[in-house]
C-alpha cells in the first residue's frame, strides 16, 4: 500500500493514517434583490454584452476562481489537529487579561 505525503509538513505516512482535506470555495448564489421596475427595465444583451466586455482579459483560471475552485490535500494526524485547531490560518487574538 502506498505512502501519502503531508502537502503540510512534508512528512510520509501510510495512506490509511492520512486525512483528506477539501475546501469549496464558492461565489454566493443568492441573487440581489430586485423589483418589479427593476426587471421591467433590465436590458438582457446589453448587461450580456458588458459581462463578455469584462471577461476578455480574464484567463480561464480567473473565470473559474470567479464561480468555483476546490482543494484538496493530503495532512498527517498531527497537521490535522493544527488545522482542525485553526483551519483559516488566522493569528490568535488575546483577551485583555488573559496569560
Amino acid at each position: 500500500m502506498a505512502d501519502a505525503i503531508c502537502d503540510i509538513c512534508g512528512k510520509s505516512v501510510p495512506i490509511h493514517e492520512s486525512f483528506i482535506v477539501r475546501i469549496d470555495v464558492f461565489a454566493d448564489p443568492t441573487l440581489p434583490p430586485m423589483g418589479g421596475e427593476g426587471q421591467a427595465s433590465l436590458d438582457t444583451s446589453e448587461s450580456m454584452a458588458a459581462l463578455l466586455e469584462q471577461m476578455k482579459g480574464m484567463s480561464a483560471d480567473d473565470l473559474q476562481d470567479g464561480v468555483h475552485r476546490r482543494f484538496e490535500h493530503r495532512l498527517c494526524a498531527k497537521c490535522q489537529r493544527a488545522f482542525l485547531a485553526n483551519p483559516l490560518g488566522l493569528p490568535r487574538q488575546r483577551k485583555s487579561g488573559m496569560n
